[in-house]
């Protein structure tokens, strides 16, 4: 059999790599990477070159594109996932997870979006709340004026 060989976008999103998608040649793979790249829903995509040789068991992966910045590279890397014994099928999506020092370095950071969220959650609820007071007000005060008109 021959040497099977893949080309995976990855993207980095929340500190977790996944794998996107999976294409046969380089070219499409780099161009969906960078069109990925330019969304800018991601902080990061590359592109890994995954061959696997059936006849004697060994895969090998290799970075053919990376748009990883100069800060997130000198965070340590995620554990690799340990190698199944058969290959992962064309098209199948994985996601690879962080160590547990990882997880444990990601909680409780609070960042200045989450805290812009919360204030816009938060007036958007008093907005509500202030429509349907003034909506409950008003009805209440329409029957007192039309039980006066008849």
């Amino acid at each position: 059999m021959a040497v099977q060989t893949l080309y995976e976008v990855h993207t980095l999103k929340g500190g977790n790599w996944a794998v996107d998608s999976t294409y046969p040649d380089r070219d499409g793979a780099i161009e969906v990477a960078k069109s990925l790249h330019g969304e800018k829903q991601f902080q990061a995509v590359k592109v890994v070159k995954d061959t696997y040789d059936p006849a004697t068991g060994q895969g090998k992966e290799i970075v053919v594109f990376d748009t990883t910045s100069k800060v997130n590279r000198d965070k340590p890397a995620p554990a690799a996932a340990p190698q199944a014994a058969a290959p992962t099928p064309p098209g199948a999506a994985a996601v690879l997870n962080p160590s547990p020092a990882q997880k444990r370095s990601q909680k409780g950071k609070n960042t200045k979006s989450d805290y812009a969220m919360a204030i816009k959650v938060s007036a958007l609820l008093v907005l509500i709340l202030a429509g349907g007071l003034g909506a409950i007000f008003l009805l209440h005060n329409a029957g007192g004026f039309f039980q006066k008109m008849f």
